[in-house]
């Protein structure tokens, strides 16, 4: 049997990241990049996209940073709109921008805590989305191989003490992901949804200076080989991305290390 590369499997496609600048969307966005993929992504990290946007270039790949704030819809209609302009039309999406917060009861979250959250996590994916599948069903140059990936998390399908806010939204990101993927599903347009565990990113390192030695206010758990890495989380999107996920839509893979399973 002829051994499978995976090189150049997106040689040419327009693609778009939200949260591109740190933990897995960077990755996410190297990745794209790095396996052909024109990469527009965007962040609020001006210094870090604009560094990211060199190295790529730099190193034989195309990509653009472009800043742009998710939960602004005029915002995201804006990135979409420059990055079919950019790249002469859109194909693939992943929607990773997210914020977390501090452990807390559900009783104790300031209601303007709650707002940011949501407004990042699940209005965010839904102003995005809203934009990029128009676009993606738009381009001729997509052929029924369009394909959307959101970021939610293992907290988007069960219950978890001290972080509602996010909870709620990754419930929010999964339900959506369902919702759509059926509504577009006959037009060659994909939507599934990727959902990791721990994985060592600075959002990660934020939340464990925060709860300092009181592990138990860490919500779902650690998986028995620790933490994993955004590459991970990475090369799962870009299965989902890919022809040979041709048949898997609405589908919600978790990224665990067998945390859910314990």
């Amino acid at each position: 049997m002829a051994k499978i590369t995976h090189d150049r499997r997106f040689a040419g496609h327009p693609a778009l990241v939200t949260g591109g600048t740190s933990g897995i969307g960077e990755q996410i966005v190297r990745r794209l990049a790095k396996e052909g993929a024109h990469v527009a992504f965007c962040g609020l990290d001006d210094e870090g996209g604009q560094a990211l946007e060199q190295h790529l270039c730099e190193d034989g790949g195309v990509a653009r940073y472009i800043r742009a704030d998710v939960r602004s819809d005029a915002e995201m209609a804006q990135l979409v709109a420059q990055t079919v302009a950019q790249f002469g039309g859109l194909s693939l999406a992943v929607n990773c921008a997210g914020i977390s917060h501090l452990p807390l009861r559900l009783a104790d979250i300031d209601p303007a805590i709650w707002r940011d959250v949501m407004a990042t996590n699940a209005d965010g994916v839904f102003y995005a989305m809203r934009h990029e599948i128009p676009a993606i069903l738009s381009h001729e140059g997509t052929n029924g191989s369009g394909a959307i990936v959101n970021i939610a998390s293992i907290l988007g399908a069960k219950g978890s003490p001290w972080i509602a806010a996010y909870g709620a939204s990754k419930h929010a990101v999964i339900g959506m992901t369902l919702s759509a993927a059926r509504d577009y599903a006959t037009m060659g347009l994909r939507i599934n949804a990727v959902s990791p565990g721990p994985v060592d990113t600075p959002m990660l390192q934020r939340a464990l200076l925060d709860i300092g030695d009181d592990h138990t206010k860490y919500a779902g758990g650690f998986p028995p080989s620790g933490p994993g890495r955004p590459d991970d989380v990475a090369s799962a999107v870009l299965f989902l991305l890919s022809r040979e996920a041709a048949y898997i839509n609405g589908a919600n893979l978790l990224v665990d290390g067998a945390t859910a399973a314990i």
